[in-house]
């Protein structure tokens, strides 16, 4: 037992390793993450508060009655579309290039914080301090960190969680590390 009450693996090749998987995430599964951790919402938000807004500057009331200038009414059409839209779609092929260029990854969650591992060589290194929350998918645990105002993420396939019990085992780890959100 660790100092949070969870039974390691018996197995693991390193002391205090939970997982250590080999492989990407598809493109349905950093979907499911992005949505997850809220970076759609937080682009189509502003977008629907624009399109409600826009069309107000344009309003002109006289004496004989109000109207609207159409080109306020089609801003408001453009700015829905870009951000409501085209955005959302932006931020998952920037997601998936980001994924793709590299090849295949090694993840290892272990007791010290997630670590990221590319031609065997430790790309990245996340405490668990450092992480805010994570979110669970019947496919995917979306660990999510903030840096300034970006929101960075860690995509958890369970299909690459093999080995028996070892959905549940990281469940465990993230509950007692990690809020839920």
């Amino acid at each position: 037992m660790n100092d949070h009450e969870i039974a390691l693996r018996p197995d693991a090749p390193a002391p205090g390793e939970v997982l250590r998987f080999r492989g990407r995430p598809e493109k349905n599964e950093i979907r499911d993450a992005l949505r997850a951790a809220g970076v759609f919402r937080r682009v189509r938000l502003p977008a629907v508060a624009g399109a409600l807004v826009i069309p107000l500057l344009g309003v002109r009331i006289t004496p004989d009655g109000g109207s609207v200038d159409f080109v306020f009414v089609a801003g408001a059409a453009v700015y829905a579309l870009v951000f409501g839209v085209l955005a959302p779609r932006r931020i998952l092929a920037r997601a998936l290039k980001a994924d793709g260029a590299q090849e295949e990854k090694e993840c290892v969650v272990d007791g010290s914080g997630i670590a990221v591992l590319r031609a065997g060589a430790e790309q990245a290194r996340v405490p668990w301090e450092q992480l805010l929350r994570y979110h669970e998918t019947p496919d995917i645990y979306a660990v999510v960190s903030r840096s300034g105002f970006k929101t960075c993420f860690f995509v958890l396939p369970k299909r690459l969680m093999t080995a028996p019990g070892q959905v549940e085992l990281v469940g465990a780890l993230l509950d007692s590390r990690l809020r839920r959100a």
